[in-house]
């Protein structure tokens, strides 16, 4: 009977069940260790979502300073084209551009300008008309009527862009 006694007992102590121990002990921790890296993965992944978010926002925000910038030095624009005129101008493209820039940038982060190049290209060619017929001494009410109108419709599309 002894001989049938050991026969289900054979194999719990010697190597082999060490084995299967060791390996259920490696499977755990491999488990383990690959639900920590899917959790770290989450929350960075999180992160970077919430990032380029905020991102995008500062952005938007960024451009609507620089363009109501520009729109109060517009409303400082006299119809008579004054002495500190061509500074103002000066101002003027100087934020237009940054915000070119923003949305330049915005267009290659996220695939997507705040607003089309051809609005940019429009008042650059405005703020260049207006300051030619500044040196001619001719009249700039045409350019500052359009450049107000151009400012103005820039800063609606900013504000759709939030």
């Amino acid at each position: 009977m002894e001989r049938w006694g050991n026969r289900y007992a054979h194999g719990r102590n010697d190597g082999r069940g060490m084995e299967h121990s060791r390996a259920d002990r490696v499977k755990s921790i491999a488990i383990i260790l690959l639900l920590v890296a899917i959790l770290g993965v989450g929350i960075a992944g999180g992160q970077a979502i919430a990032f380029r978010g905020k991102t995008e926002q500062l952005l938007i925000s960024r451009a609507i300073t620089e363009c109501g910038a520009a729109v109060n030095q517009g409303s400082t624009l006299s119809r008579s084209g004054g002495s500190d005129t061509a500074g103002a101008l000066g101002k003027i493209r100087a934020s237009i551009n940054a915000v070119d820039v923003i949305s330049g940038i915005r267009q290659t982060l996220y695939g997507q300008p705040l607003a089309p190049k051809a609005d940019f290209n429009d008042l650059y060619e405005i703020i260049d008309s207006y300051s030619a017929k500044l040196k001619n001494g001719t009249s700039t009410i045409d350019e500052l009527t359009r450049l107000n109108e151009g400012l103005a419709a820039l800063q609606d599309v900013l504000q759709k862009a939030k």
